[in-house]
């Protein structure tokens, strides 16, 4: 994939985002409210992906579709979400260890950790995304998919992946894209970029 069909899969999402904005924002807040629990926050996320995948093929599913994905996938997104519990807590951790130690060695390993954290957050990005969009519904396959998009087209998958460390950044630190729909923004995101490289190699 060229990396500038990156932007106009950022410009995509967008404009699918919008047509269903007022929908968006209900399913956002209905996310966040579920994911204050912590428990519920990987059956959440997998609703939101379920009725943005309803969205890229232009069905309105809104709540429908978000429950859906809630009570259909509620124990392969439960097993997602306690992975990456233990590896982002475990690469917290050390980012937070090694910060603490004043040694050149010591901010290497601690610049490490945050790279591998970074990663590990695009690799699932993507992973979710082909999670949603392969006729086999397992992770492990997911997670090969997901990996194989960044690995093979870096560029394409940097480009979108920013897109998409912004938008968390901004809903984490300002909250008001997180209340206005930022995280079926986001999943939308995911899921046409994903759409995009299966078009290409159907070609």
């Amino acid at each position: 994939m060229p990396i500038k069909a990156a932007f106009s899969v950022i410009r995509d999402s967008i404009v699918i985002w919008w047509k269903d904005w007022a929908n968006q924002i209900v399913v956002a807040l209905v996310a966040i409210l579920l994911s204050l629990t912590v428990v519920l926050y990987p059956m959440a996320l997998f609703g939101v992906y379920e009725q943005s995948l309803d969205l890229t093929h232009d069905i309105r599913t809104g709540i429908m579709g978000f429950w859906q994905g809630f009570k259909t996938y509620w124990r392969k997104s439960l097993f997602w979400g306690l992975l990456n519990l233990l590896v982002l807590g475990f690469l917290g951790f050390n980012t937070w260890f090694y910060s603490s130690i004043n040694h050149s060695i010591a901010l290497a390993l601690m610049i490490l950790m945050v790279f591998l954290g970074i990663f590990w957050l695009i690799w699932q990005f993507y992973s979710v995304s082909c999670f949603f969009l392969q006729e086999e519904k397992k992770l492990k396959i997911a997670w090969k998919n997901g990996l194989a998009i960044i690995l093979l087209q870096p560029g394409y998958a940097i480009v979108i992946a920013t897109m998409m460390l912004i938008l968390v950044g901004l809903s984490i630190t300002t909250f008001i894209p997180l209340f206005l729909g930022s995280i079926p923004l986001i999943s939308i995101l995911g899921l046409k970029a994903v759409q995009a490289t299966i078009k290409q190699d159907a070609a």
